[in-house]
């Protein structure tokens, strides 16, 4: 462990490694958007114990590629499930499936407790909070839209003699090489002044997707080109700098908060099928 790690993060890893004798699941929560470069790689496998995948944020991702990255994990003998936090009945669903695989996992390892414990594990601002606070029926985390909210290590319990371990947000340094991949989906803070290379960004994904359509007036006014995109969007949205000229700084925020927020539709920027091509 890398003691040029942020200290929260430096922590998180120890606790890993303290309670992990004592959990019963392991419940790796990525992005349903980005579902291989939000996790981290080889940590679970490493961990040695049964595991969860949870697809969280579900209702800004494509439902498509949802089910599609579902269907590829479970084949790889991975369970997986997602979540739409806002949705009570999908709220319910996941509870009941945590507790039929951590009753698996506990009598597969001979545990005689009652209780089953679960250690959730995500990258920061993956949703973890959300989660918790979904499974909980209350505010037993705290909720924000910036990554590195949660920085103590809290048991939570649930219904049906569930405990969950909250940890603070992990990264590695693999990861963090994926910086501009992640600072689309707002998991790695970045500066204002880095909004026009992510918008940008944003653009080439989703138009080696085949989604540039969602885009207004990619197609068309900007005849598909990234390079003058931006100028288009700011006309549009009458984003306009002194002396009439498009404010295209202002235009690159509003293109990738409006994407986080969900203002474009459901949208997967990692398809099951490509990922290959998207991995960094």
């Amino acid at each position: 462990m890398n003691k040029e790690l942020p200290g929260h993060i430096r922590k998180a890893f120890r606790s890993i490694e303290r309670f992990i004798p004592i959990v019963d699941l392991v419940v790796e929560l990525l992005d349903a958007r980005m579902p291989i470069s939000s996790r981290l790689p080889g940590l679970v496998r490493r961990l040695k114990k049964p595991s969860l995948i949870i697809l969280g944020k579900a209702d800004l991702a494509d439902p498509v590629q949802t089910a599609a990255w579902i269907r590829r994990f479970e084949s790889e003998g991975q369970p997986c499930q997602a979540l739409d936090a806002r949705q009570a009945s999908s709220v319910k669903a996941l509870a009941q499936r945590l507790r039929t695989v951590t009753d698996e996992a506990a009598r597969i390892a001979g545990s005689i407790r009652h209780v089953r414990r679960m250690m959730v594990i995500g990258i920061p601002n993956v949703g973890k909070s959300t989660l918790i606070n979904a499974l909980a029926g209350r505010k037993a985390a705290r909720v924000a839209n910036l990554p590195g909210v949660t920085r103590d290590i809290q048991w939570i319990k649930l219904a049906g003699s569930l405990e969950l371990l909250d940890l603070p947000g992990v990264l590695d340094f693999g990861l963090l090489n994926r910086g501009d991949i992640l600072r689309i989906i707002n998991t790695i803070p970045g500066n204002d002044e880095d909004q026009t290379s992510r918008a940008r960004q944003l653009c080439e994904i989703l138009t080696s997707l085949g989604l540039s359509r969602i885009l207004p007036g990619f197609n068309d006014e900007a005849a598909g080109s990234v390079d003058v995109y931006l100028s288009v969007y700011a006309r549009r949205m009458n984003f306009v700098a002194r002396g009439g000229v498009p404010d295209e700084h202002r235009a690159a925020l509003d293109l990738v908060k409006r994407f986080q927020n969900g203002g474009f539709g459901h949208v997967t920027l990692e398809a099951a099928d490509k990922i290959e091509a998207l991995t960094i």
